[in-house]
C-alpha cells in the first residue's frame, strides 16, 4: 500500500506543479512558449551559486540550503526510487541513506534557525490575500506572494521532528520488535509527507526567485 501511495503522491505533485506553471507562468510570456522556459532553466542554474556581493552569513545560509537540497535529493532517490520499482532499502543504498540523513537534519536545523525571522507572518501577508481567495490570470497569490512558502516553511519545520525522531528511535532497542516496526512505518509515512511538501515548497521558492529577478531586471 505504501508503495502505491508513494507513486500516486509523487506523480500527483509533479503533475500539479506542471499544470500550475502552465496556468500561472512566471512573467508575461505566452503560456506554452518554449524559448522563455529554456531561458528560465539557465537562469535557475545561475541562481544556485552564491553571488560575490552577498554578505558572508547570507552566503553561508545559501550554501547550507544547497547542501540540504543535495542531501534531500539523495534521501529521496535512495528512499523512494527503489521502492517504486519494488525493491527494499538495504545494502549500499541503506548506507548512503543513513550517511546523508544526519547531514540533512543538521542543514534543516540551521535553515529553520536562519529563516525563522524571514518566514514570520505579518500584516502584508493578510493584505496580499485577494477577496474570495481567487487567483487571477496574472498570477497565483498562494505561490507568488510568499504566503504559501511561509506556510510550507513552518509545516516542514514541524514535520521534520517526527521524521527525525522516528528514524532515530527505530534504531534503538527500546520498544521491542513491534515498536521498532511501528516506528519504521511511521518514519516512512512522515518522510513521504515531508518529501511531497518539500517539493511543493521548492517549486514556490523557485517561482518567487524568478519573479523577483524579473521584476528587478
Amino acid at each position: 500500500m505504501f508503495r502505491w501511495f508513494s507513486i500516486i503522491g509523487f506523480a500527483s505533485v509533479l503533475i500539479g506543479i506542471v499544470l500550475h506553471h502552465l496556468l500561472f507562468p512566471c512573467g508575461n510570456e505566452p503560456r506554452f512558449s518554449i524559448k522563455p522556459r529554456i531561458n528560465k532553466k539557465v537562469h535557475l542554474l545561475a541562481m544556485l551559486f552564491p553571488e560575490k556581493k552577498l554578505r558572508l552569513h547570507v552566503k553561508i545560509h545559501k550554501l547550507v540550503f544547497l547542501l540540504g537540497l543535495l542531501s534531500f535529493s539523495v534521501l529521496v532517490m535512495t528512499g523512494f526510487v527503489p521502492l517504486v520499482f519494488g525493491y527494499k532499502l538495504h545494502g549500499y543504498l541503506l548506507m548512503i541513506h543513513a550517511t546523508f540523513a544526519p547531514v540533512f537534519i543538521g542543514c534543516s536545523a540551521i535553515i529553520v534557525l536562519f529563516g525563522a525571522g524571514e518566514y514570520a507572518f505579518n500584516k502584508k501577508d493578510a493584505e496580499a490575500i485577494p477577496p474570495g481567495f481567487r487567483c487571477s490570470g496574472e498570477g497565483c497569490w498562494v505561490t507568488d506572494t510568499g504566503i504559501g512558502a511561509k506556510v510550507g516553511f513552518w509545516l516542514l519545520a514541524a514535520m521534520a521532528l517526527p521524521v527525525t525522531l522516528t528514524m532515530v528511535l527505530s534504531m534503538l532497542p527500546l520498544f521491542g520488535t513491534e515498536g521498532q516496526e511501528f516506528l519504521y512505518d511511521a518514519h516512512r509515512w512522515s518522510a513521504l509527507g515531508f518529501g511531497l511538501l518539500a517539493i511543493i515548497e521548492l517549486y514556490m521558492l523557485i517561482r518567487m526567485g524568478i519573479r523577483k529577478d524579473l521584476n528587478n531586471g
